[in-house]
């Protein structure tokens, strides 16, 4: 009996993996129209206009809250499985091939009007590398907390890292690695990512 349960379950798995491949594929309107149905259904909660690209990839969508007005273009992978947390607030716009990966218990937090270019990286988990005798594979992972508040502007290729507050209004230029918290209404860049500016100096 059991096995016939698994098989069961593993027959489904597998049909609603070819079509979500499928739907995330799909060209033009009635794909992006098949994309927003199939997403209202499977996500925590999605808002109001929703713009949904081919190739984006929801892992862990009972974890993931979108607001209203979200657009994502292609190839973005956006992820909280494993008791991660991701909420996403109103008016953001993400551009292609976007990460940004909660999973293994940790949270980001994407205020309201927030611009994120392309190839931009949030992670908010960690390898654990403390021990040397063990390889970083067994050591596993730390769950932590990005949180970018409203008005933020994260340019192309900007990387932001596990435990970093991004301050209303700030910017980070491209290539940023942030790797600290930023000051409200600031411009930082570089490797690691440093104050440049005021905004409006």
């Amino acid at each position: 009996m059991r096995l016939a349960t698994n098989w069961k379950r593993h027959i489904i798995a597998e049909v609603l993996s070819d079509f979500e491949f499928v739907v995330s594929w799909a060209p033009g309107l009635i794909g992006h129209k098949l994309r927003v149905f199939y997403l209202k259904r499977r996500l925590k909660q999605v808002g109001d206009r929703p713009q949904i690209g081919v190739g984006v990839q929801f892992i862990g969508p009972r974890n993931i809250v979108i607001g209203d007005d979200f657009s994502c273009w292609s190839n973005c992978t956006i992820a909280a499985c494993d008791d991660g947390i991701l909420e996403i607030g109103n008016s953001v716009k993400l551009n292609r091939q976007v990460y940004l990966n909660a999973c293994v218990g940790g949270r980001i937090v994407l205020g309201n009007d927030v611009l994120v270019g392309p190839n931009v990286v949030l992670r908010a988990s960690d390898h654990i590398i403390e021990n040397s005798d063990k390889l970083i594979s067994q050591q596993g992972s730390a769950g932590g907390e990005i949180i970018i508040e409203d008005d933020v502007w994260l340019a192309s290729n900007v990387v932001v890292v596990s435990g970093v507050r991004v301050g209303k209004g700030s910017v980070a230029a491209a290539g940023a690695v942030v790797t600290r918290d930023v000051q409200p209404y600031t411009v930082v860049g570089g490797v690691p990512a440093k104050f440049l500016k005021n905004r409006g100096d």
